[in-house]
């Protein structure tokens, strides 16, 4: 079986990998980590990422925790956009491209353009060893990865999210902004949630069984919850638009309570994200959440809190408690990577044969 997935892989298979490549990851730390940032200023303080796609997705999903543990400010930018309409920074310290392709010329581009600005050190964040990209960079992050080969990412997401996460602990442990005690507590609460993805993927597993015909026939999909989310949600919306092909919003709590509500409908299949945050956000997505299925049954909560749902309605996924609502994203985003797969199995979706599949010839994009 293993060989098979090996040989064939899925969707999947590269989530079920998403454990041991982030646990070698970690073990390398922080000899690769180190090694990129060896170049870096002395009190690096602004530093931009850039990227598109579900990469975007990941260095969002990230921010928040690098700019909490390093105390840096980190900007993040669409690498086309960028290119086109950004204008560069020049107190940037630090550039990091994000790419999983051989070629990237818009990556190109526009490092070219914030390095030629600022001078800043540049770091590229791929799983492809030798490229132009990795050629112009001053340091090159392997996301131990090798290159996936379904067009859906999920291991290299969670890879990517992880490695800038642990840029930042280095970041803040070379400054003296962490102790040595408090920067193996942080390692040690990573290892603590990377031993957990694997449950976490059978756990979701069982969930999608236990309600497989109402997640098959829903019309509309939205996932709600805090804003230290907002990376995640943003990759769900993704993921499920592009692979079941139905209507799909990922809202911060803030965004939906702003009218996001407005197009609520009794078919509507709603995910409700609860962490460890502040008690007042909490409180306000159960408020929401409780008048939310007075307008449609089909209301399902993921919990990382650790606590039995307010509502005993057995539609709750619980998950393992995670203390720090800044890494909760790393276990967050995997019930929603399962759940695309399976739905779209259960619709009849054959994820090996991409709908529109001379979309990006067609249209002349590279």
């Amino acid at each position: 079986m293993i060989l098979m997935m090996m040989n064939n892989p899925t969707m999947l298979s590269y989530i079920r990998r998403e454990q041991p490549v982030l646990e070698r990851l970690l073990t390398n730390y922080p000899k690769q980590i180190t090694a990129a940032l060896t170049a870096t200023p002395d009190h690096p303080q602004h530093w931009l990422i850039l990227a598109t796609g579900s990469r975007l997705n990941a260095a969002n999903t990230a921010r928040l925790y690098m700019q909490k543990t390093a105390a840096l400010q980190v900007t993040i930018a669409a690498a086309d956009l960028y290119v086109t309409y950004e204008e560069a920074d020049p107190s940037v310290d630090v550039v990091i491209g994000i790419s999983l392709k051989d070629d990237d010329p818009t990556m190109q581009a526009a490092i070219e353009k914030a390095h030629t600005a600022s001078q800043a050190h540049v770091i590229i964040v791929t799983n492809q060893k030798s490229t132009a990209l990795t050629a112009m960079a001053d340091a090159t992050c392997d996301l131990l990865t090798g290159k996936e080969s379904v067009p859906y990412i999920t291991l290299s997401f969670q890879a990517i999210v992880l490695t800038l996460m642990l840029l930042a602990v280095r970041s803040a442990a070379l400054q003296a902004r962490l102790t040595e005690l408090a920067v193996n507590q942080e390692l040690d609460e990573f290892s603590f949630l990377i031993e957990s993805m694997n449950p976490t993927v059978q756990r979701a597993n069982d969930f999608y069984r236990k309600f497989t015909i109402d997640f098959t026939n829903a019309p509309q999909f939205t996932a709600i919850g805090a804003n230290v989310l907002a990376g995640t949600l943003t990759e769900m919306q993704a993921k499920f638009t592009e692979i079941l092909r139905v209507p799909t919003h990922g809202y911060s709590l803030a965004s939906f309570t702003h009218g996001g509500f407005m197009g609520t409908h009794e078919d509507h299949c709603q995910f409700y994200l609860e962490i460890n945050t502040d008690p007042a956000v909490m409180t306000q997505l159960q408020a929401v959440k409780t008048y939310e299925s007075r307008l449609t049954p089909h209301i399902y909560t993921i919990s990382l809190t650790g606590d039995q749902p307010t509502v005993n309605d057995d539609q709750t996924l619980q998950l393992e408690a995670v203390a720090d609502p800044y890494k909760a994203p790393l276990l967050a985003i995997i019930p929603f990577q399962v759940l695309a797969w399976f739905i779209a199995k259960s619709r009849g979706i054959n994820l090996n044969h991409p709908m529109y599949a001379d979309f990006q010839a067609a249209t002349k994009l590279k």
